[in-house]
């Protein structure tokens, strides 16, 4: 169940994907967005989604894992690397990989153009040398809002984004940390997202129905 978008009587597309219900090796899954904050939730108000995006990029390829006991490339000493760096052209779009506040947009001459978003009391996230910023110190952002773009600035032997994650001030590796889901919906946001969720999904079984005997 979609929107139609139309200006002055004209259909111009589709917009946003209300309700959808996917069944697969006899398991069915329903997401229903809720208007209210732009996320989807399943019938009874879980979160379809991770709190985190897995990485913070398009990219084309790892150029450097998460290591405790990696030489360092430029100096040539055993110094810990404490995130994942991804390859991909430059000027490639950086996204926060989950809500948060920015709670330090800067640069130095080692992290070049970097940006650190707090996401709660737990986890910090962290973007290094990236070419431009384009939030600041203390902004709210959004999971898959840009938050700059890659570049090489910093102490670097190429472009690339070099992505920390922090749980309870101790580095993870970004690519295997558990990562937790979005926050289900609770009280009356949840009571009346319950209420919307039944009146989409009768309209979407209507329409299943129609489909069917037109066939």
């Amino acid at each position: 169940l979609y929107e139609d978008r139309f200006v002055e009587g004209r259909n111009i597309g589709q917009g946003n994907i209300i309700s959808a219900v996917f069944t697969s090796q006899g398991s069915t899954f329903k997401a229903i967005l809720n208007p209210k904050d732009g996320n989807y939730y399943d019938e009874d108000g879980r979160a379809m989604k991770k709190a985190f995006l897995r990485s913070p990029i398009d990219f084309r390829r790892v150029t450097s894992n998460f290591n405790p006991t990696r030489r360092h490339p430029v100096t040539g000493k055993i110094v810990a690397h404490r995130g994942t760096d991804y390859a991909a052209p430059v000027g490639t779009p950086i996204w926060a990989a989950g809500d948060g506040v920015v709670e330090k947009s800067g640069y130095n001459q080692f992290n070049g153009n970097y940006v650190f978003i707090r996401h709660s009391n737990t986890y910090i996230t962290k973007y290094l040398h990236m070419k431009k910023r384009s939030v600041n110190t203390g902004q709210r952002v959004k999971q898959g809002d840009t938050v700059g773009t890659l570049g090489g600035t910093g102490r670097v032997t190429g472009p690339h984004l070099h992505y920390e994650f922090l749980v309870n001030g101790i580095h993870k590796n970004p690519r295997t940390v558990n990562l937790p889901q979005s926050k289900s919906l609770t009280g009356q946001d949840k009571s009346n997202f319950i209420a919307l969720a039944q009146q989409n999904l009768a309209q979407l079984k209507r329409y299943n129905h129609l489909l069917i005997a037109k066939e």
